[in-house]
């Protein structure tokens, strides 16, 4: 059995013989908890274990290290809450505020500023309001020059405004991001002892369980105006993150230890050990070395006119990667690319393509999940497409007619059953096999965020609570 195989393999036993700990997003990135025992029907009130409000929202799903569940909310916090009640141990932030060191005068000079745009607050926000309608008819009217005009006009407006609260705020000024996105979106992760944390404005903190900062480093802002949200993975003793290039920080220090320059992109790579070697393979085809940053010979995809529209995880099953991306009424893609049998064979040539199918045009947020050899994919349109795993040839494509909201939540293996949902609170179980057929649907609230299952209990994060399914 080739090693590729063999990491699957321990992946998934471990996964088993420790259901109490989710220690990343998506449980390792494959999205499988065949052995979960918790109850399916969250719409029966004798399910609900506990629920608590989350007034802060936030997208990211929450980690389970112990019986400590971990979560995030805006724009830069963290919140460490017990796994048996749902109430919170500890809270901290990392936003600018938290980790810049200031000096007194300086501290005194930052709440004078601060007041000043308190004060100024009433005339700013229609100034950006109207902006930002601007920026929106100039994307479609680009050779307007009266809509330039008002634009440059409007900009000198509020940089003129800004200016009378003082230069010290640009130090803490937010990166752009997408309302939907926030600045939130990162999955936390752990070791098991220590818990790592990434948040939209830049900034990566290493915390002990007890709340207690180790270390915190401030790198590049997220290099895309809705924000990201690649979460944090620990691989082959590195820290790998995202802003605007993959990076590997030493977990112990912080320190830097490379980057690798990419496109814009959302997506968390997967991993795979090979030969004792690990790699990273992107939804963009980029073949990373976890070793020293080294980028191997990569298939490097693009999507014309959308080049970020690169989302979600491939799945790894043995020595094959399956990966999905597309972007609306443009292109939809699947693949499904082998890993050779040794790190001499990789380095050379990198993964070969097996097959290739051209899928429903339109974003892929949720992850591709292979079960049973049968590769599922969920579009943001609603679209249902399983593939033959072998060879790529379309079993079946449905459209789920009657959902409203995006597809954000990746899908998931649970008990024999595929969870799937949307935005708007839908929350779908459906049975795996050839043809659609729904298992389970119900609603429950706004939500972006992925469930985690550790044996009998299954944990939701939602816009506004924390849930717990026993």
């Amino acid at each position: 059995m080739r090693a590729a195989a063999l990491t699957t393999l321990t992946i998934l036993l471990i996964a088993l013989l420790c259901p109490a700990d989710v220690l990343s997003w998506r449980n390792g990135g494959l999205g499988l908890y065949p052995k979960s025992t918790a109850p399916l029907a969250w719409n029966d009130p004798a399910a609900i274990w506990w629920k608590v409000p989350t007034p802060i929202k936030a997208n990211a799903c929450p980690i389970l290290v112990g019986d400590r569940l971990i979560y995030t909310t805006e724009p830069a916090g963290l919140v460490c809450a017990s796994a048996q009640t749902g109430q919170t141990l500890w809270t901290a932030s990392n936003a600018y505020e938290d980790i810049i060191e200031l000096s007194p005068a300086e501290e005194q000079e930052l709440a004078r500023a601060k007041s000043a745009m308190e004060g100024m607050a009433d005339k700013l926000k229609p100034l950006e309001r109207s902006h930002y309608k601007l920026q929106r008819r100039l994307r479609n009217d680009k050779k307007n020059a009266v809509l330039k005009t008002q634009l440059r006009k409007l900009r000198k407006e509020i940089v003129t405004l800004k200016a009378t609260a003082g230069d010290i705020l640009e130090r803490f000024e937010k990166p752009k991001t997408h309302d939907v996105n926030g600045y939130a979106s990162y999955t936390p992760c752990s070791d098991g002892k220590s818990i790592y944390v990434c948040n939209g404005l830049g900034v990566v903190a290493k915390f002990t369980l007890d709340g207690q900062r180790l270390w915190v480093r401030k790198m590049e802002q997220p290099d895309h105006g809705w924000g990201g949200a690649v979460s944090p993975t620990l691989v082959g003793g590195k820290l790998i993150v995202r802003f605007s290039d993959y990076t590997a920080l030493d977990p112990e220090t912080g320190k830097e230890l490379w980057r690798v320059p990419n496109p814009k992109m959302f997506g968390v790579p997967a991993s795979f050990e090979l030969e004792g070697q690990w790699f990273l393979y992107t939804c963009r085809g980029e073949l990373i070395r976890v070793a020293d940053g080294k980028k191997l010979p990569s298939q490097d995809w693009t999507i014309a006119t959308m080049s970020f529209a690169f989302f979600n995880t491939p799945y790894l099953e043995g020595n094959r990667l399956y990966v999905v991306h597309g972007a609306q009424g443009i292109q939809g893609d699947a693949y499904c690319m082998e890993i050779p049998g040794t790190v001499k064979e990789l380095e050379a040539k990198g993964l070969t393509q097996v097959w290739y199918r051209e899928l429903f045009h339109d974003r892929y947020y949720a992850n591709p999940l292979v079960v049973d050899g049968l590769m599922y994919t969920f579009s943001m349109q609603h679209h249902v497409q399983v593939l033959e795993a072998t060879n790529g040839e379309l079993v079946y494509d449905h459209l789920i007619k009657s959902l409203n909201g995006r597809t954000f939540p990746g899908l998931l293996y649970v008990q024999g059953k595929i969870f799937a949902g949307e935005e708007e609170g839908t929350i779908l179980f459906l049975e795996p096999g050839r043809k659609f057929k729904e298992y389970a649907r119900y609603q429950l609230e706004e939500c972006r965020s992925t469930p985690i299952f550790a044996g009998k209990v299954a944990y939701l994060r939602t816009l506004h609570h924390l849930w717990a399914f026993k």
